[in-house]
């Protein structure tokens, strides 16, 4: 009793910290709603309050860029008695509560799945090492890391842990929820979606003569959460279609990440209607692939990768404070593997369709994140963090079960092991929100 007494002041004392710091952070800081495309989403939040309210025509909310979800969360707390000022101050304080609800619903899902400490530092890390500095934005970022989050877990089930065909069919039905509601957060999630079709493909096939049942499951998984994906988006695709020509059209993906650089995407198809229906410009002209490839040396392309995996590392150095967390758990992880190479060299023989699903989506968003990075406009920080969950997590869950639960190491007659580990990340946790957080937080813009 004593105990749950001690963790429950515990949970409260850091959360106060953690709403006090990041209050702070939006009124010292983050001052400018023009910054970071956050007027952008104050905006349509007033649109979608209007069409609820039948005071304005409905719009093409986001033109195409920011996506629906995010401003339809923003547009509850809009009052046109408000000045924009006062809304952008109301907007800052619900995204911080929004914050805090989305960590709590993380702590659940990690205790789920971890050891009480391993969950706890994780669900910290995660706090205090990205989640708390973009808190105070009127930004769609954490959502959609929750979202994306919640996807993924869900796609790691089915493929790494298929169970049952009912099981089967409520994780497919909430993982194409998941992934439509991501998709309509933020137009990124079709990689994900696409890997996970492929690698359920793959395993279905490596299934047919061991274990019939098995692949028909992974099958149906793929149709599932295809047409619930497709279903839940259907009214937004369809006014793609009527509108630009396209069902998946979103200005980012469709052109701008075809161009060199923002300043070239700011003067190309944004200047010809690009946000509000098909660029009026000459078929030759339009940002494409096909274009790119054609236009762009294998060596232009490589330094353009090259430069974008240097800014991912730069930022991660220089702004939030999760890459002391990562080394940590990288470090653990590859000292794991040396000490005990046998067992993990087994396990792609074991879950080969799960170690495949893992690496494709890995080099996947990050060559693209690294290729993006020109025209983003704000560098890699805010697409690379949608990523640092997922990775978290599966080093968690590494470290935490077998191979890693059992690992141990003589160093100077003594014997240390994973115990220890999350011992020594639960003390470093404990001192930099003591001691550094808060001076990194007042220094550290988090919008981009």
């Amino acid at each position: 009793m004593r105990s749950r007494v001690i963790r429950i002041a515990l949970f409260v004392a850091l959360a106060a910290f953690y709403v006090t710091a990041a209050t702070e952070h939006a009124k010292r800081v983050n001052t400018s709603k023009a910054r970071g495309d956050q007027s952008g989403y104050l905006w349509d939040a007033q649109n979608v309050y209007g069409n609820w309210h039948g005071a304005a025509a409905p719009l093409l909310i986001g033109e195409r860029n920011r996506m629906p979800v995010y401003a339809a969360f923003l547009a509850a707390f809009w009052d046109p008695a408000l000045s924009n000022d006062e809304f952008f101050d109301r907007a800052k304080r619900w995204n911080i509560y929004l914050s805090v609800g989305l960590l709590a619903l993380l702590a659940v899902v990690f205790a789920g799945y971890l050891p009480p400490l391993p969950a706890t530092n994780l669900t910290l890390v995660v706090a205090f090492g990205y989640f708390i500095f973009k808190a105070g934005y009127t930004q769609s970022e954490l959502l959609y890391y929750f979202l994306f989050f919640i996807t993924f877990l869900l796609f790691w089930e089915m493929i790494a842990r298929p169970g049952r065909l009912a099981v089967t069919l409520c994780r497919a039905a909430a993982a194409g929820a998941m992934a439509a509601l991501a998709y309509l957060t933020k137009a990124a999630l079709l990689p994900l979606l696409a890997v996970f079709l492929v690698v359920c493909g793959f395993d279905a096939l490596r299934r047919l003569r061991s274990d019939p049942s098995g692949a028909r499951r992974q099958l149906i998984a793929a149709l599932v959460v295809t047409a619930v994906f497709l279903a839940v988006l259907s009214p937004y695709l369809r006014t793609n279609k009527r509108v630009f020509g396209q069902y998946f059209y979103n200005v980012n993906t469709t052109f701008y990440i075809w161009y060199d650089n923002w300043p070239q995407a700011s003067i190309g198809t944004i200047k010809h209607g690009d946000g509000v229906g098909w660029p009026a410009m000459p078929l030759d002209d339009l940002p494409s692939a096909s274009k790119y490839w054609r236009e762009h040396t294998m060596t232009q392309v490589t330094a353009r990768v090259g430069a974008g995996l240097w800014d991912m590392l730069d930022r991660s150095y220089h702004t939030y404070w999760y890459l002391k967390y990562l080394v940590l758990y990288l470090g653990a992880a590859a000292a794991v593997t040396v000490a005990r190479r046998r067992d993990v060299s087994a396990a792609p023989r074991r879950s080969t369709a799960a170690v495949a699903f893992l690496v494709l989506y890995g080099a996947i968003y990050l060559l693209g994140i690294a290729f993006y990075a020109p025209v983003s406009g704000t560098g890699t920080s805010r697409f690379l963090i949608a990523h640092l969950t997922p990775l978290f997590f599966v080093l968690s869950l590494f470290l935490a079960r077998e191979p890693g639960r059992h690992t141990r190491w003589t160093v100077g007659g003594a014997t240390i092991g994973m115990p220890h580990f999350h011992l020594l990340v639960g003390v470093s946790l404990a001192v930099d929100i003591v001691f550094v957080i808060w001076p990194r937080l007042m220094t550290t813009y988090g919008g981009f």
